[in-house]
């Protein structure tokens, strides 16, 4: 009996050992996944910790520039305390003195101004600033200066006998001169030249007096003192009228010359300068 007892037991035991293993297998299985998830959220904490470390390593960089930067343009704002360079040299300051802020001189106290408050020691040019109004447009023309001209200009007459040889000289880059006089005939054939000449402010027009049926005519006035005037894209008209050497009466004819061609009532401010003094300003009336 005893011997067969333990054959009937021999079974059972086996199929308790069999599962006891299946159990323990499946318990390493389960724990090998819960070791790799471990594993793989430690790795992107990590990873997670890096970039903020990173951030922050950046952060301080960026504040630690800009704290120097800071620093930098405190120093220069320090040294720079009490050393304001004036504006204008002393000379032009002293000058400057005699011109009250804002007050409309008749034109004939302005120019006497102009020229006693010149502090250069070259003879240098007295100029006028007129400001006309913006809807006016096209503001070109020609004045004679009857007072004289400031500086000869090299004057370009073209008739048919050379337009060939000029329109191939522009064209290889040769400008030796300040005006084109040319025949009013001959523009269709200037015409080629627009594009090169119109920005330079050398192209021929009616209206400035510089293409015309008698081109001997016009090179003579122009010799004798007639000089084109035009506005800049801000309206303002901005010509020579004389030197220091001129005295006050050439200066004022030439200033009248030109304050007689332009739209006088459309004119919204005038200034009276030499080339390195301070400005006046010109009562209109």
């Amino acid at each position: 009996m005893p011997g067969r007892t333990g054959e009937e037991k021999k079974p059972k035991e086996l199929e308790v050992e069999k599962k006891v293993k299946k159990a323990e297998k499946a318990l390493k299985k389960e724990k090998d996944v819960d070791e790799k998830k471990l594993l793989k959220e430690a790795e992107e904490r990590e990873k997670e910790r890096k970039v903020e470390e990173e951030a922050k390593q950046k952060e301080a960089k960026k504040a630690e520039k800009a704290l120097k930067k800071e620093e930098k343009v405190e120093k220069i704002i320090e040294k720079q305390k009490g050393r304001v360079k004036p504006r204008h040299g002393k000379n032009y300051r002293k000058m400057e003195e005699s011109i009250e802020k804002d007050k409309e001189y008749p034109a004939n106290e302005a120019i006497d101004l102009a020229l006693s408050t010149n502090p250069s020691k070259f003879d240098a040019t007295v100029e006028a600033h007129i400001k006309i109004n913006v809807k006016e447009k096209n503001i070109r023309g020609m004045v004679t200066m009857t007072g004289g001209l400031v500086r000869e200009k090299n004057i370009l007459d073209v008739t048919e006998k050379n337009i060939d040889e000029v329109v191939e000289n522009i064209k290889a880059g040769k400008f030796n001169f300040d005006i084109m006089i040319a025949e009013l005939k001959l523009m269709p054939k200037l015409s080629i030249l627009a594009k090169t000449l119109g920005p330079k402010g050398l192209m021929p027009s009616p209206k400035a007096g510089t293409a015309v049926e008698d081109v001997a005519k016009a090179v003579e006035d122009l010799k004798g003192g007639k000089v084109e005037y035009r506005a800049d894209k801000h309206n303002i008209v901005h010509m020579p009228i004389g030197k220091i050497s001129f005295g006050a009466e050439r200066v004022h004819q030439n200033f009248s010359a030109l304050i007689g061609v332009l739209p006088y009532k459309k004119i919204d401010s005038i200034y009276l300068t030499t080339t390195m003094g301070p400005s006046i300003k010109v009562a209109k009336k």
